[in-house]
């Protein structure tokens, strides 16, 4: 693939239990596929049982299941909400960047600000493991007057990293994570931002650079000069591997503020998996004990990253036989992988 893909959305179904007016709506999407299905469904509970603002749900994935849509209507009906699902045909995005743990999906939210230019001025995206604990008006009223979108800093400890890595001073202290975007659409499609970051992303002058972050990185760049910032509350990063280095399991509380808006849960651990039971998921748990998902199991190890992280995390927990057993089942998956 040496060109803009050819990218199609379309509205599969809607649920619309609103009782609100959707001309002052804030408009959230997702784009996911389908190892996070059930995940932004308990991240649009966070957001509902902690709001009372009008909010307007849209979703894209590539593909939804039953289970998922029975239980996404019920969430819908319960909180007098509306949530719209679109499909996208992301097979030509076959040829582009991914990681082991960031899949195509990643790519969405890019399509996401296009297609919905032509209805909405502003769009807040997401990742689906964004949590929120506390109140969106003040976002919802953030004026995104001549800059694309507003943003939140990534960590301190990115500034420097991703400045050099992308051999780009001027990023440092302005580098910006894109789980949490709220775009200016006519802004973003007026300079044609989403087939600008393909074209780097495919280009052969990109081959020099390493786009660890595919799209966050090149957004960073595109979007150096045109960018207003948010405060961290708007995106606090959280990454559930430091709990490793703390015995206490407190400390995530210099992290997660009583100011704190919206958690983001950064890593290859995400608080809904069988090994994350620490206090720093509370405000993901209670969001699930509220959502029609409440009685789905937490999620074990399924990629050999996460049965990597699983044994250290059991270990730390004092887990120890249920630790030595899956730190033996990760050598055995480490042993055949690299003997393929």
């Amino acid at each position: 693939m040496d060109s803009f893909p050819e990218i199609k959305i379309t509205e599969f179904k809607s649920y619309d239990h609103s009782d609100k007016e959707i001309t002052d709506a804030l408009n959230i999407a997702y784009g996911i596929d389908r190892n996070y299905l059930d995940w932004v469904g308990v991240s649009i509970t966070s957001i509902v049982i902690n709001n009372d603002i009008n909010i307007e749900y849209r979703i894209i994935s590539d593909e939804y299941n039953e289970c998922f849509l029975e239980r996404i209507a019920i969430l819908a009906k319960r909180y007098s909400i509306k949530i719209t699902l679109y499909l996208i045909n992301a097979e030509c995005l076959s040829d582009l960047p991914s990681t082991k743990i960031w899949s195509r999906a990643m790519y969405f939210r890019l399509f996401a600000f296009e297609h919905f230019s032509n209805k909405l001025d502003k769009l807040l995206y997401l990742d689906a493991d964004v949590f929120c604990k506390g109140r969106l008006d003040e976002l919802a009223n953030c004026e995104l007057n001549n800059v694309a979108a507003a943003v939140v800093r990534d960590v301190d400890s990115m500034q420097n990293k991703a400045a050099e890595r992308l051999k780009d001073t001027g990023l440092k202290d302005k580098y910006f994570n894109s789980g949490v975007v709220f775009a200016n659409l006519q802004e973003w499609v007026k300079n044609d931002l989403t087939k600008r970051t393909f074209s780097i992303l495919l280009s052969e002058d990109s081959y020099g650079v390493r786009y660890k972050y595919p799209d966050q990185d090149v957004l960073n760049i595109l979007l150096k000069d045109n960018v207003i910032f948010m405060p961290r509350k708007f995106n606090t990063i959280y990454t559930i591997k430091s709990e490793l280095k703390d015995r206490t399991h407190q400390q995530y509380k210099k992290i997660i503020l009583d100011e704190t808006v919206l958690i983001h849960y950064t890593g290859a651990t995400k608080p809904w998996h069988k090994w994350a039971t620490y206090p720093s998921t509370i405000y993901y748990q209670k969001a699930l004990a509220a959502s029609p998902w409440k009685d789905q199991p937490p999620r074990d190890a399924r990629t050999f990253i996460e049965f990597k992280k699983r044994y250290k995390h059991l270990l730390i927990q004092h887990n120890y036989c249920a630790g030595l057993v899956a730190g033996f089942q990760y050598l055995l998956r480490k042993y055949s992988i690299y003997q393929k």
